[in-house]
């Protein structure tokens, strides 16, 4: 070792000024240099560093800034959501009405757009007026739907009428004899 080698200073590290991830998947570190100027800044790999809080420090201003930005981003992305065209005001036709509900006594109806699967909740009374047709649609469809269930209704209140008076008669059946107690009630009648 010379003379001139012995007396140099170490290279130390004043601030991590930038991060970068390399295309073979290793972190690099964008370094300024204590003593030097900012044309000597370099990027280093962070295995060869010997400087863990600075990193830290970076990383946390790095995570921060990060954050505020995102949370800036989801503050606008909010916010154009909200002014966002709504209902008619999109230009749209209406595809579809897709339910109905209450709210606070007022009849909304779900309703589905020609070109989007998004959906609006818009008044009924503005539905009515701006796509009668499709309004009389719904409600043709369910009452056919309520049709359909009152039918099926029907018919298992039959099934179980049969099936009761069914099982009543084959109590009566295997000699044709009627039981005591009806024969008293017949004679009543």
């Amino acid at each position: 070792m010379t003379d001139e080698e012995s007396n140099e200073a170490p290279y130390v590290v004043e601030k991590v000024l930038d991060r970068r991830i390399t295309a073979a998947g290793k972190i690099e570190y964008y370094l300024k240099w204590k003593g030097y100027t900012d044309a000597d800044n370099t990027w280093e790999p962070e295995e060869n560093l010997d400087c863990p809080e600075l990193i830290a420090k970076y990383e946390e201003i790095r995570r921060q800034k990060e954050f505020k930005e995102a949370k800036k981003k989801s503050a606008k992305k909010k916010l154009e959501e909200i002014n966002k065209p709504r209902g008619y005001d999109r230009g749209l036709l209406l595809y579809r009405i897709v339910g109905a509900t209450d709210c606070g006594g007022e009849l909304m109806f779900l309703v589905q757009w020609h070109g989007t699967d998004e959906m609006d909740i818009l008044p009924a009374t503005v539905v009515n007026e701006k796509d009668a047709q499709i309004v009389i649609e719904y409600y043709e469809a369910k009452s056919k739907v309520v049709e359909k269930a009152k039918e099926r209704a029907k018919f298992a209140a039959y099934e179980e009428e049969r099936t009761e008076t069914m099982e009543e008669c084959q109590d009566a059946i295997p000699g044709t004899e009627i039981p005591t107690a009806e024969l008293e009630q017949m004679i009543d009648v």
